[in-house]
């Protein structure tokens, strides 16, 4: 007969939030309130506040988040191609290397920095969008597409260093 001893699981589970989503990492352990964290390509995880932090997502240069997310979709079964692409555009991210400079308004420099400060900040990227194309529309230059604007929010260029506050940080 086997043995009864406890086994974790969330059916049960004591202290945890039942009004939202556990953290991705935490699980049974989650503690606390979880933010939903963009990782781009379509994926976003539910994390709490201490892997949720930038602390934690740039820990080692990102491999801690990486590592961590790619063993447990991994043992889940849906470590998926967008998943993939997601963590390493983290890493990227969080790398630090330059992207290749942009002539003149093409990269719309004090746009990006803005939307990348509110990016940080933890705004979600369709409002944020939504509200720089509604500023800009009627201005002396076309803003970037839409599709340009969620390209500067997958890579998550704040990850390696924190974009300068910006007038249009709210």
């Amino acid at each position: 007969m086997p043995s009864q001893h406890y086994v974790p699981t969330l059916y049960k589970a004591r202290r945890v939030p039942t009004k939202q989503a556990v953290c991705a990492i935490c699980a049974e352990r989650t503690r606390g309130k979880t933010t939903l964290v963009e990782l781009g390509y379509g994926v976003s995880v539910h994390l709490c506040q201490a892997h949720a932090s930038p602390e934690f997502q740039t820990r080692r240069s990102g491999r801690d988040l990486v590592l961590t997310l790619q063993r447990l979709w991994h043992a889940h079964g849906c470590l998926t191609v967008a998943r993939s692409n997601a963590l390493r555009r983290h890493l990227q991210a969080c790398s630090g290397a330059e992207a290749r400079p942009r002539p003149g308004s093409y990269a719309w420099p004090e746009l990006r920095q803005a939307a990348e400060t509110a990016f940080a900040a933890g705004q979600p990227a369709g409002l944020v969008i939504a509200a720089f194309r509604r500023v800009h529309e009627n201005g002396a230059a076309h803003p970037p597409s839409t599709r340009t604007m969620r390209r500067w929010h997958t890579e998550r260029r704040w990850m390696a260093r924190p974009p300068p506050e910006s007038a249009y940080a709210s």
